[in-house]
């Protein structure tokens, strides 16, 4: 059994777990304080021995194990279906994601990075036997390994944004550098088919994407290029701590920068790899277009190992959950007695 989403299961975790602490410690203090107001002190020692610690105790692990259940079912609790060897139709794909300063532009909502996010995760969900390598870029690179383990790859720059790399500026040859670095790395056995989906807005400064795709082209690496950003030019915010908008960047002469798709570059860059320039329009930016580029590939043929073969637990698990929640809040705290001396 496993959690499909761990993260959830603990956020709701730290914030339910508290709060029943809380609402017990309230509840008790608010018995004790109304049983003096009504009672004195024999009634209060006869009423003190009624009570069913045992039941008591019964009420609160039937309520903490409802609540554990209905957490867990909201998490997407799994189950283990096989573990087997099978063949897997799969190619090699490093995904090169352009951070830089100009990815903060909002033609495409909420930003150009933010959105490009979002629909790579919607894209990474898809795939299915295909190793998989990220490489985040300005002035720099960040990379991470090829991998299976679609999860733990998303990730890597869930949290990442254009202002926590290193060095700021653009420069699409390293990203391409090291994304087939990446790939040349992980050449073993029978070849598979290796691509690199770059998505930026065209914009470099600091170095040669031209000269980097012609090296990579001698490789037999197809480069996918995803244009992101409007033709006209767009503002590049300032962003407060919190995510407000505090100005926009501005040159050495004070005035206001704007950032425009390159389209040209990120076409011949494509070109000389025999792969394709596809172009996002920022206003119904959908990974849809990507993802019949690179499902037209011929996929290579390689053994993969599925140790992680899992389905979700059907969610009638949540009529116990709410059964268990009922009987612990409906179950007396007393002891039954008889009535009389006898």
């Amino acid at each position: 059994m496993r959690l499909a989403d761990t993260q959830l299961f603990w956020m709701l975790t730290a914030a339910v777990v508290p709060l029943l602490i809380i609402g017990i410690a309230l509840h008790e203090g608010w018995r004790r304080r109304a049983l003096r107001k009504i009672a004195g002190h024999q009634q209060l020692r006869h009423l003190a021995d009624s009570v069913s610690h045992g039941r008591r105790l019964a009420k609160t692990v039937l309520v903490v194990l409802a609540i554990g259940l209905l957490i867990a079912t909201t998490a997407r609790l799994q189950k283990r279906r096989r573990t087997q060897v099978v063949k897997a139709l799969g190619i090699d794909i490093v995904v090169a994601l352009d951070f830089s300063k100009s990815m903060l532009a909002r033609d495409a909502y909420p930003s150009r990075i933010e959105r490009a996010k979002l629909e790579l995760g919607r894209l990474i969900d898809g795939l299915k036997g295909d190793r998989l390598g990220l490489v985040a870029y300005a002035g720099e690179t960040l990379s991470y390994p090829l991998t299976t383990d679609y999860t733990a790859a998303k990730i890597f720059w869930r949290d990442l944004g254009p202002n926590d790399m290193p060095i700021g500026g653009t420069a699409i040859g390293k990203a391409l550098t090291a994304a087939s670095r990446l790939l040349t790395g992980a050449r073993k056995g029978k070849p598979r088919s290796q691509v690199i989906l770059l998505l930026t807005d065209g914009e470099d400064n600091q170095s040669d994407p031209i000269a980097a795709a012609k090296k990579i082209a001698k490789l037999g690496i197809r480069i996918y290029t995803v244009g992101i950003g409007s033709h006209s030019g767009e503002v590049i915010p300032q962003l407060n701590e919190d995510g407000t908008i505090a100005g926009y960047q501005k040159d050495d002469k004070g005035s206001i920068v704007t950032t425009r798709l390159d389209a040209k570059t990120l076409k011949t860059v494509a070109e000389l790899t025999k792969g394709q320039y596809i172009e996002i329009d920022p206003k119904r930016f959908g990974v849809e277009p990507v993802i019949a580029a690179i499902g037209k590939l011929q996929k290579s043929e390689s053994k993969a190992r599925l140790v992680r073969d899992f389905e979700d637990a059907p969610r009638w698990l949540l009529f116990p959950a709410f059964l268990l929640l009922l009987v612990g809040v409906c179950l007396p705290d007393r002891r039954w007695q008889k009535e009389g001396n006898g």
